[in-house]
């Protein structure tokens, strides 16, 4: 591939691409609009857009998952890079099924959005797009996502606030690299070549996530596990749950025996589970209970989906949800 790099700009909406009225912020359907007001991207390399959606990120659901995946997945071929414009409020959950979706890349994925709309005073939308793009003609092959100074894997990515300009930051790893100067990489990751991509889009979307809290009913974990084919819990510290009192035990034992996988996930931001440490925890795993490990209860909402999309046997499961496959986990426990 001569000349100029080609990067796709794949859009779906979110604050980058918004405009104020009079009824707040609205996404803007004129995406030509994002080259006109960031007129140095043309600098760094010929860009094509492709809307797929123009929404409110609150408004996403996994089936725009699958769409994303599958057109990034027709164009690999055509491109030096890809960049996805994102909302914000579910970035991380997009960037994650990404991660999974596609494996083994031939060519960076790189997902950015911004806090304050590109036409706003102060958007940190142009320097996110710039650096996005940036990356997309880099040597690595990742999905990654590109926010304020960071580069963070996909799986690794959480919106930590709604006020600083860095509101997504790179959980339980540091981040793949750094924009300054120029883009420093810290971590080993693969770089581009020919590789065959692994599309892997199949998800089973029926999975529910709950934080547990003091008072915590049995009786709702079982409706979930009555409703759903997979339960993501996001427990207490190192991964701890309620065995006394209106203890969870039996409801997880009871959803493990009918093949429905019951993950733990710390409500921590930064930490893991190691649920073997407290008799609580450890109680839990006896019954059945998944350990998250370090990933995010995003991450991990979002792996469940995916891996009951290529399984629905809770042994497979187990095995896959303690196994890395994108950078989301350091191993298994």
């Amino acid at each position: 591939m001569g000349g100029k790099p080609r990067v796709l700009m794949v859009t779906t909406g979110g604050t980058i691409t918004m405009l104020r009225s009079d009824g707040g912020l609205r996404p803007c359907h004129n995406t030509a609009l994002l080259l006109e007001r960031v007129p140095e991207l043309a600098r760094l390399a010929e860009i094509d857009i492709l809307p797929v959606a123009s929404m409110d990120s609150s408004n996403l659901q996994p089936e725009l998952w699958q769409d994303l995946a599958g057109a990034i997945a027709s164009r690999l071929d055509d491109y030096t890079g890809i960049v996805v414009t994102h909302g914000t409020d579910t970035l991380c959950y997009t960037s994650a099924a990404l991660s999974f979706m596609l494996q083994h890349l031939p060519i960076p994925v790189v997902v950015t959005g911004a806090q304050i709309p590109l036409n706003d005073v102060g958007s940190d939308g142009r320097t996110n797009l710039v650096n996005a793009v940036r990356v997309a003609t880099s040597e690595i092959a990742e999905v990654v996502v590109v926010f304020g100074s960071q580069v963070i894997f996909g799986t690794r990515a959480k919106k930590t606030s709604v006020f600083d300009m860095q509101a997504i930051v790179s959980v339980n790893e540091q981040p793949l690299g750094n924009i300054g100067l120029f883009t420093r990489f810290n971590l080993p990751c693969r770089h581009r070549g020919q590789r065959q991509v692994k599309f892997a889009p199949a998800l089973d979307v029926n999975v529910a996530m709950m934080p547990v809290y003091p008072g915590f009913k049995p009786a709702t974990l079982e409706y979930l596990a009555a409703t759903h084919d997979g339960i993501v819990l996001e427990g207490y510290g190192t991964g701890n749950l309620p065995t006394e009192g209106r203890s969870l035990l039996p409801a997880i034992r009871s959803a493990t025996n009918r093949g429905v996988p019951v993950v733990v996930c710390t409500q921590c931001v930064m930490g893991s589970t190691q649920m073997e440490l407290y008799q609580v925890g450890r109680a839990a795993l006896e019954a059945g209970a998944i350990p998250g490990m370090d990933m995010t209860p995003e991450t991990a909402l979002v792996k469940l989906m995916w891996v009951l999309g290529q399984t629905q046997d809770i042994r497979a499961v187990e095995e896959k949800m303690r196994h890395p496959l994108a950078g989301e986990l350091h191993g298994s426990s």
